[in-house]
């Protein structure tokens, strides 16, 4: 959908959803249909979100907490993006290279990160690397997938015109299979955005004291629930933010996308 031809309908909708969200949260908290310790009202979370801007959290300024976060989540996704992207574009034009990765990928791809948490304790320890490469293995293999299907889906008529008319194959592959393929990828980058903040609280589960991921699991432990909330939504906007960035980038990168 071309930005500049939405519908003030679809304008409205959008606002008008979180609102309402906020409004059936608010009245099922007033009303008590839930006990505070498993829905805190709006208004106790945006306190306690005050609070921890104003005087951190777990002796650490809020501001540490989310930079940490952000590092893990950024460095995990600029690798394992790039490494995916690759990986899949490859996979999608060399069958030798799919073969090579096929198994292992459809092997692993269905494990929960959960699941691989003993196993980076062993490999890696609880420091840094094990939580980076815990969000980095599941961004490659979204990336990965998202790029193959990509790259796969340039037809054969395009690549012989492509060949015919005398580009040679790093030339087809610039400007015909990977242009092809980028809506793909971009689709995929949001998808791995998304999973790989998701599983950013799996990933501080492995030790550490900072991060947002450890905010959400101690608070969590002493049942201070507004906190736990005011963690959870600090992460939805962070992906909401970097959702819209990409969404931006989508449209400047892929600028010929829905023009006729």
């Amino acid at each position: 959908m071309n930005r500049n031809t939405v519908p003030w309908r679809y304008r409205i909708l959008a606002v008008l959803s979180p609102l309402a969200l906020l409004a059936l949260w608010a009245l099922v908290t007033m009303q008590e249909l839930v006990t505070p310790i498993l829905l805190p009202p709006p208004l106790a979370v945006l306190a306690a979100l005050k609070d921890m801007v104003a005087e951190g959290y777990s002796g650490v300024d809020l501001g540490t907490h989310v930079v940490s976060s952000l590092r893990r989540v950024g460095i995990a996704f600029v690798a394992g993006a790039v490494c995916g992207t690759m990986v899949g574009l490859l996979r999608g034009r060399v069958i030798e290279i799919d073969a090579l990765f096929l198994v292992p990928s459809e092997i692993v791809r269905p494990i929960p990160p959960l699941g691989l948490i003993p196993l980076f304790i062993l490999w890696f320890g609880i420091g840094e690397t094990s939580k980076i490469l815990l969000m980095f293995l599941s961004i490659f293999l979204i990336t990965m997938v998202n790029a193959q299907a990509g790259a796969r889906a340039c037809g054969l008529d395009t690549l012989r015109a492509a060949q015919s008319m005398g580009a040679s194959g790093w030339q087809t592959f610039r400007f015909v299979v990977f242009p092809t393929a980028l809506p793909q990828i971009m689709t995929g980058l949001r998808v791995a955005m998304g999973t790989g903040l998701t599983i950013l609280v799996a990933a501080e589960l492995l030790g550490g004291d900072r991060g947002l991921g450890f905010l959400i699991l101690d608070a969590s432990s002493f049942f201070r629930t507004t906190y736990v909330f005011a963690g959870i939504i600090l992460i939805g906007l962070i992906g909401f933010v970097s959702d819209l960035v990409l969404v931006a980038l989508r449209g400047r990168i892929i600028h010929w996308e829905g023009k006729r």
